[in-house]
């Protein structure tokens, strides 16, 4: 008996079989969704509120993120058989098909290839309504175009510090060259260069692990801890600096659709690995940055290795070479952030172009959806419509405080109302 196979538009192509792809993968791009630029806020969060704080909100709001990722999952699969049961079975929208031989309790032939809406803008379609469809869209587009237009500010903001300091609009234009050409691919076609950067991210944070740690084993904290005047202090910032650190859901779907796996529990599993390893790095990496930096962390941790050194005298001739393998150093840790952001923004530009494509294939059919799968071109227009709006907003206004207390509030939502409100 034949098999049908998984389709989407994320990974839609008639002619280049059907783009499945490992769930180590899948793991990687998990990493690299939650660890754009997040990451770095988390040790002057930590110094704040209190390593035995930051430590706890990290595992709290880790385990609630899986279990938020998990009810998506649990509406994905519970989607298909709403569907039959309303005997829909040529609607759907974003859809994919369930296994003929997949096992299952009794059912019919029709309800077992009726589509099953996987979209997140299918699924608060499904499951909310109109309204709900339209909150969602409202969310994801404030979320990512306010992601997207910090990636691109940090890039260049990276370049202008440690290069020429009046090329911003320049070096914005070399991001788009990167970024563009890599959001117009597929998932599965950026595997190997998402490896790539997701390995340097990992060298980064040892570096920074190893330096950090060095320097507090053999001279002690840089400063003293920040004073606090209650037990609270810092609790109330820390939370949502965590969140945005952890923050994928939106992006649940465009994930598991080309993840080969031999049974549905597998997806969960996944991001449980997902989950539980970016818990250990973010812990290995905050704790020990804030305790050597402490009053004196940055808001960017990684700027605190400007400064770095690790000689008690830099123009002594012995520690010449030591001097300068420092300096190499600290200038990865400071400028690889500018190239971390070049694997996460592609992966935003794919989520946010596939939810525009959805509300637009929805609006020309009056609130309808097709369960016929988008063209390849269409999905490339609606990818370049969200990739290109972020950085020409990077070019006019660079300074991303006020757009990151603005997405910040989108991403608590996405990350922990959305998937609630779904199961409910």
């Amino acid at each position: 008996m034949s098999t049908a196979t998984e389709q989407s538009p994320i990974n839609f192509t008639p002619d280049e079989g059907d783009g499945t792809m490992a769930p180590a993968y899948a793991v990687v791009f998990c990493l690299n969704y939650m660890m754009g630029s997040g990451y770095l806020t988390l040790p002057r969060a930590f110094a704040d509120a209190g390593l035995v704080w930051g430590l706890s909100i990290l595992v709290a709001v880790s385990i609630g993120a899986t279990a938020a990722a998990e009810c998506l999952l649990d509406c994905m699969a519970r989607a298909g058989w709403i569907a039959a049961a309303r005997a829909l079975p040529e609607s759907g929208g974003s859809f994919c098909r369930v296994p003929l031989d997949a096992p299952s309790p009794p059912v019919t032939r029709l309800q077992r290839e009726a589509p099953r809406p996987v979209q997140l803008p299918d699924l608060c379609a499904l499951y909310l309504g109109d309204t709900g469809y339209a909150a969602y869209v409202t969310l994801i587009s404030g979320y990512m175009l306010g992601s997207l237009w910090c990636y691109a500010a940090i890039f260049a903001a990276a370049l202008e510090a440690n290069l020429a300091p009046s090329g911003h609009v320049l070096y914005v234009g070399l991001f788009a060259v990167f970024v563009v050409p890599l959001s117009l691919k597929d998932l599965a076609d950026q595997k190997a260069v998402q490896t790539l950067l997701a390995f340097g991210r990992v060298v980064m944070l040892a570096v920074m692990l190893v330096t950090a740690l060095t320097y507090l084993w053999s001279m002690g904290p840089i400063a003293p801890m920040p004073k606090r005047t209650g037990p609270f202090d810092g609790v109330a910032a820390l939370a949502p600096v965590v969140t945005f650190s952890l923050v994928l859901h939106h992006s649940v779907p465009q994930i598991v659709a080309p993840v080969k796996v031999r049974s549905e529990f597998d997806k969960n599993v996944l991001f449980r690995r997902a989950f539980v390893g970016a818990c250990l790095l973010y812990a290995l990496f905050a704790a020990p940055v804030a305790y050597l930096f402490g009053e004196k962390t940055q808001s960017a941790a990684n700027l605190g290795w400007a400064t770095y050194h690790h000689v008690h005298d830099a123009s002594d001739p012995r520690d010449a070479l030591k001097t300068r393998l420092i300096a190499w150093l600290a200038q990865f840790v400071v400028l690889y952030p500018a190239v971390n952001v070049l694997a996460t923004y592609p992966l935003n530009v794919i989520t946010f172009g596939d939810a525009l494509l959805a509300a637009h294939r929805r609006f020309q059919a009056n609130g309808e959806v097709s369960a016929t799968p988008p063209s390849r071109t269409s999905v490339r227009i609606a990818r370049l419509v969200a990739a290109v709006p972020p950085l020409i907003g990077a070019c006019i206004q660079p300074d991303i405080s006020s757009v990151t207390n603005v997405t910040g509030c989108f991403g608590l939502f996405l990350c922990a109302v959305v998937p609630g409100v779904l199961s409910l």
